[in-house]
């Protein structure tokens, strides 16, 4: 029977105090409200038995420069096509935890399988079509939700990790696992500052864990990849646009535009990388005593007052709404209230940094 696919972009969802959060079933069990959860990541697909008897909860927890989320479901598909890219706008990387059960399937042009206890690294702008595999009890995991800006450090060359597994009971998926296990127990006891330092150690330490382990032969992906890595390192050049890009890459400019048609274009991305440049800078906790002018004037934003209403035009907030957002206690997103596509995870991961330079 060929799959439903729902493309709801606006959960439902209200943010709660940091008090004690628990893990949350979305409402009445049903597939829909899973969905709009992950609203802006994946595309959900499921057959109508599958969609009937779904069952599945989702938390979502936000600190300072990073997402933490425990989800589980039942059997269904994860799916993140070149449209999905584009319309939903959200650049990052994600580490996630097969707690139980299992995903298969392919991660742009391989096949991939992670089990028990393994972990597989995501690269939000490449293609994805995940079947979940779930027994009598739905299968669980836990995921690091990251900013590209603060994984490119980490990982020599991020594009060629799309797909990489490490098998449950390998050394480096019991260290990475195991700290993943321990922040979601802890996280309720820890400041969003607190939170947010462990998280970027955490994340340094990853490449560390990983990368001895990695196939450094596999094959580069395709130039859209090294182009991206190569703007996001040189947003502060004023000679940053098309015509340079083409030029230092060997392309044409309509080659180069065709690169960049499924996320906006050329102009769009680097001014969207710039603006988010400015949104991680302006909320990272151990930048917090830095004035916001300085930071949008390094960037390129000539204007401030055209960068506060760029600013909160897409983020929805002002740039020190933002920061005092940022600092204050961690956010729990549950299903419940008015549909409202900022509380998904697609929503948060825009505001924490779509297409993320490195910091």
């Amino acid at each position: 029977m060929s799959p439903a696919v729902s493309t709801s972009s606006a959960p439902p969802g209200a943010l709660a105090q940091p008090s004690t959060p628990k893990p949350i079933r979305a409402p009445g069990g049903s597939l829909a409200a899973w969905g709009d959860m992950v609203a802006g990541i994946f595309d959900i697909a499921a057959n109508k038995t599958e969609a009937a008897h779904f069952k599945g909860e989702f938390l979502l927890r936000a600190a300072g420069s990073f997402l933490l989320s425990e989800a589980s479901s039942s059997g269904l598909r994860l799916v993140r096509s070149l449209e999905t890219i584009h319309r939903g706008g959200v650049d990052g990387f994600a580490v996630r935890l097969q707690l139980s059960g299992a995903v298969e399937g392919r991660m742009g042009d391989a096949a991939v399988q992670c089990g028990d206890g393994g972990v597989l690294f995501i690269d939000l702008m490449q293609t994805l079509d995940l079947r979940v595999l779930a027994d009598e009890a739905p299968a669980s995991d836990i995921t690091l939700w990251i900013p590209r800006g603060k994984i490119l450090s980490a990982l020599d060359d991020e594009s060629l990790w799309h797909g990489f597994t490490l098998a449950g009971g390998a050394p480096a998926a019991a260290v990475i696992g195991g700290n993943l296990k321990l922040f979601a127990q802890q996280a309720e006891r820890l400041t969003a500052r607190e939170l947010d330092g462990f998280l970027q150690g955490f994340v340094a330490m990853i490449g560390k864990a990983a990368s001895p382990l990695f196939d450094r032969a596999r094959k580069p992906l395709a130039s859209f990849v090294s182009i991206r890595r190569h703007i996001d390192q040189n947003l502060r050049s004023p000679a940053l646009d098309a015509e340079a890009l083409a030029r230092t890459f060997g392309l044409s400019r309509a080659s180069l535009y065709r690169l960049f048609e499924p996320v906006g274009g050329v102009a769009s991305y680097i001014r969207g990388a710039r603006l988010n440049r400015a949104y991680q800078d302006i909320v990272a906790t151990e930048l917090s005593n830095r004035r916001i002018a300085p930071v949008a004037y390094r960037l390129g934003f000539k204007n401030l007052s055209a960068f506060n209403r760029l600013f909160k035009q897409t983020y929805g907030v002002s740039p020190g709404e933002a920061r005092h957002r940022a600092l204050h206690g961690l956010a729990d997103i549950r299903p419940g209230g008015q549909p409202d596509p900022e509380l998904s995870l697609g929503g948060w991961l825009r505001r924490l940094g779509k297409r993320s330079p490195e910091t």
